[in-house]
């Protein structure tokens, strides 16, 4: 149905009110295509035994031809001739039935299509006939050999602008209703017609098409242009909480203020921080539908791109569009190119983006801010519905870990739903494992591209270092376990608007056991652990340190991961005095980083070999520094026993010797590993012999010497003869 009605008239009832007028405006055609054929009966004064001359030119249609056409000579016709005074009382009648079926169809709270379409897009009486004019033959396929007849060419089954102002103009070719026929005008402006070309053929002898979309809409059918599918997708239903819904319902006020035709809306926050979901409350509250565009669409569309976007903004009139741009998604060219289409176009236009926009265009900027940990309780509560029931216990922890907005939350628990039917067919419960590997398989995929995942696989039990250092491990990850019951739970959260973030210095030799503690860590807090390497990472080039930095952070904001910094000496050593723009900058990215470090709401750990080259006034800044030391003889035998797996196939090894070798735990496991090789290469269980001969090869690539102290009667083992 085209509009909201009364309940006095059903869908049905309406289609078969509309449908009759339709047929009463054909009717109307048709008299005044009668009439108009009785003069030219008249001034053509053709022998009927001619027959059709349309392919000649005889000599008597010259003289009528230069002649001329006098509409004051026509005018004078129809009001003497008897037959079309006849027309003419026919036609007040017409016109009475026509204003009695708009009248009844009024009363029940809607109107007929050829109405409404006059009416959306401002038609003068002429333009909506002309329209009629044009939809005709798809009503009634004899109109198209009465216009025919009408130009005096079997081949010009089609109207013309001669043809719509001969009939439904009474000041002919140069009265004013001439203008309804210009570019800028409703008909052309909005495509509702299109002029087609036809050679060199003047603009008044041109067909004039109708398109079959608007057929349909004057049938009843209201449908968006089949050209325009592949620019738009339906903005996904998304839960919003309490305090957005507050926003949008003024924002959906403000768009259904007047017409809001040329509206502009920036709504200006984070990647989902909910700038969809209060786009759609916005709509919804102005009973108008949400569209997403897809820019990339609209860029690849080239020189056909104005056509394009003269479409969506008469689908967004027909429709009551508006439409959606998520301005991130552009590089910067692309987004030039886009917004200076937006500026030149009258669609309603909601654009997204992180930073606010310039337009053009009259242009409201709004900022959305992601819910806060409440208002993201509240929306996993919506969004798991039955669910939370089991879950609630478990919302909080999820809240505190993940940082989603309302489109980020339906599609975890839309993901964590399938994980949960895929493991029990049938049953489809869902517990907290599906719920949080479905929220660290969101987040991975942007964070992937900046940075090296690693997957855990050391326990506390397997790491060897200090018990002191130990217990300073395991209270960095209570922090990051417990961060909600003393941020939200005892009120710290409201103490500290900045600074929340849990940040970590790992310092020591390569091979002590820094990567190995992210490891245990991540592992025991079941997160993501992310490698940077800062080497990689800091460019020479003003700005773009910051640039990479940023991307990581950003990328990382919304999972909670562990990250963790190598190298981190290549960033944070110590700063020199500012001589030039270089060094100025290099301060100004240190001092970005330790901010999105403080800001950062999971765990960052930096690891550097360097302690010394760090500037003590980064180091304040730390919540944590972790010295691991080199390990003592002691915990070198633990490292021992604890890197050759249960499974491995072992005959006997001197842990007493092993211990005397002055290595880290890192060179350790590639010894470990390598004996094995040896061992699997023999086919006999792993050996001192086979230790010693991985160990020799293991001391020449980092370059040390071989001492007879550390390796004993061993020294040989592995030598050239």
């Amino acid at each position: 149905m085209m509009t909201a009605t009364a309940a006095r008239m059903t869908a049905e009832e309406w289609r078969t009110a509309n449908s009759s007028y339709l047929e009463t405006e054909t009717e109307r055609l048709r008299l005044l295509a009668r009439r108009r054929i009785l003069w030219l009966r008249h001034h053509w004064r053709r022998d009927a035994a001619q027959g059709y001359s349309g392919w000649t030119i005889t000599d008597q249609e010259a003289d009528i031809l230069l002649r001329g056409n006098d509409p004051q000579e026509e005018l004078s016709f129809y009001q003497a001739d008897p037959a079309a005074q006849s027309i003419a009382g026919s036609l007040d009648e017409i016109s009475r039935q026509l204003s009695e079926q708009r009248a009844a169809m009024e009363a029940a709270g809607t109107s007929p299509a050829l109405d409404m379409l006059a009416a959306r897009f401002e038609l003068t009486p002429f333009a909506r006939d002309v329209l009629l004019l044009c939809a005709a033959p798809e009503l009634d396929p004899a109109f198209e050999r009465l216009y025919a007849y009408l130009q005096d060419d079997a081949a010009r089954k089609f109207v013309t602008p001669h043809v719509a102002l001969a009939l439904l103009a009474a000041g002919g070719l140069a009265g004013p209703e001439r203008a309804s026929f210009l570019p800028e005008a409703p008909l052309r402006r909005w495509r509702l017609l299109t002029v087609e070309a036809t050679g060199s053929a003047p603009l008044m002898g041109r067909p004039l098409c109708i398109d079959e979309r608007l057929v349909d809409y004057l049938w009843g059918i209201n449908r968006l242009d089949e050209r325009c599918h592949r620019l738009v997708r339906t903005a996904p239903e998304a839960q919003i909480s309490s305090a957005q819904y507050e926003l949008a319902a003024r924002l959906g006020a403000w768009l259904g203020i007047g017409t809001n035709r040329e509206k502009v809306l920036n709504l200006v926050g984070r990647q989902d921080s909910g700038r969809l979901a209060v786009a759609q409350a916005a709509c919804n509250h102005a009973a108008l539908n949400l569209l997403i565009l897809d820019p990339h669409v609209l860029i690849a569309a080239g020189p056909e791109r104005g056509e394009f976007m003269a479409l969506l903004e008469r689908e967004a009139i027909l429709l009551g569009l508006v439409f959606y741009l998520d301005h991130d998604r552009l590089k910067p060219d692309e987004a030039h190119v886009l917004l200076r289409e937006l500026e030149r176009s009258a669609a309603p236009t909601i654009i997204a983006s992180r930073e606010r926009i310039s337009c053009e265009r009259e242009m409201l900027a709004i900022p959305v801010t992601r819910p806060d940990a409440p208002s993201q309780s509240e929306l996993w509560r919506r969004a798991l519905g039955g669910s939370a029931i089991s879950l609630n216990g478990e919302i909080d922890s999820i809240v505190e870990q993940f940082d989603f907005g309302p489109s980020g939350i339906a599609r975890a628990v839309a993901r964590a739903e399938n994980q949960a039917e895929l493991r029990c067919p049938g049953d489809g419960a869902l517990n907290l494992e599906d719920l949080w590997q479905a929220c660290q398989q969101q987040t991975a995929t942007q964070l992937e591209q900046l940075a090296r995942k690693v997957e855990p696989c050391y326990e506390w039990d397997d790491i060897v270092v200090p018990l002191d250092l130990l217990r300073q491990l395991r209270e960095i990850s209570s922090q990051v376990a417990r961060r909600h019951l003393v941020y939200q739970g005892w009120g710290f959260g409201k103490k500290l608007n900045r600074g929340r973030g849990i940040s970590a210095l790992f310092t020591g030799a390569s091979g002590v056991g820094k990567t190995m503690a992210a490891e245990v860590m991540a592992r025991h807090l079941k997160l993501d652990l992310y490698r940077i390497d800062l080497a990689g990472v800091v460019s020479k080039y003003i700005g773009e340190t910051e640039k990479n930095l940023r991307s990581v952070f950003d990328a990382a904001e919304r999972s909670g991961a562990i990250l963790f910094f190598d190298e981190a000496d290549a960033l944070f050593g110590k700063r020199s005095e500012v001589k030039d723009s270089h060094d100025r900058y290099a301060n100004i990215e240190v001092n970005y980083l330790l901010q999105r470090m403080e800001d950062y709401r999971g765990l960052a750990i930096l690891a550097t070999n360097m302690k010394s080259a760090l500037d003590p006034a980064f180091m304040r800044r730390l919540r944590f520094i972790v010295d691991f030391p080199f390990p003592d003889a002691a915990q070198r035998r633990e490292i021992w026993r604890k890197v050759f797996p249960s499974s491995a196939a072992i005959d006997w090894l001197d842990y007493s010797v092993l211990s005397r070798l002055e290595i880290p735990g890192g060179n350790i496991r590639n010894i470990a590993v390598n004996a094995a090789f040896l061992a699997a290469d023999e086919g006999v269980p792993i050996g001192m012999d086979h230790v010693m001969r991985a160990a020799r090869r293991e001391y020449t690539k980092v370059d040390r010497l071989i001492m007879d102290g550390e390796f004993g009667r061993y020294a040989k083992a592995g030598a050239q003869p």
